[in-house]
């Protein structure tokens, strides 16, 4: 149980106080045009998009935990968690999430690959600051 429940929670809040916060300072840096915690619904719970995203990514990372072998007793793979927020999650929502909602991979997107792999970077980081902070030593591996 604690193996899906403390890394979902960790993706989950890695959400609302890592990868929103850093999408509003990209925004207030002029390096977008979004902002953070978006307000419209999104289907298909109608709920706000940043509650859809931390609900996604807090399934995501219980992938994220079980491949990066995510364990009290290893060293935080910090790079790991870095590299797999931004190339899983860009390649998600770009090529899965983007052509479900009408959105095409076309033209230049490089700066949206930019703008996705930075805040989804920051997801990887903060999900596994939280799976570090909530698993106990008696997690095991």
């Amino acid at each position: 149980m604690q193996r899906i429940v403390l890394p979902f929670l960790a993706g989950f809040l890695a959400v609302i106080f890592f990868q929103q916060p850093s999408v509003e300072l990209l925004h207030l840096a002029g390096a977008t045009t979004h902002t953070a915690y978006p307000l419209l619904a999104a289907p298909p719970l109608d709920v706000p998009e940043f509650v859809m995203s931390a609900l996604i990514n807090g399934a995501i990372a219980i992938v994220m935990a079980w491949l990066l072998r995510v364990s009290p007793a290893r060293p935080a793979p910090w790079i790991g968690a870095l590299a797999f927020g931004g190339i899983a999650l860009t390649a998600i929502s770009i090529f899965l999430l983007g052509p479900l909602r009408g959105e095409w991979p076309s033209g230049n997107i490089l700066p949206r690959v930019t703008f996705e792999f930075v805040i989804d970077a920051m997801w990887g980081w903060g999900a596994l600051v939280f799976m570090r902070a909530f698993m106990g030593s008696d997690a095991g591996d």
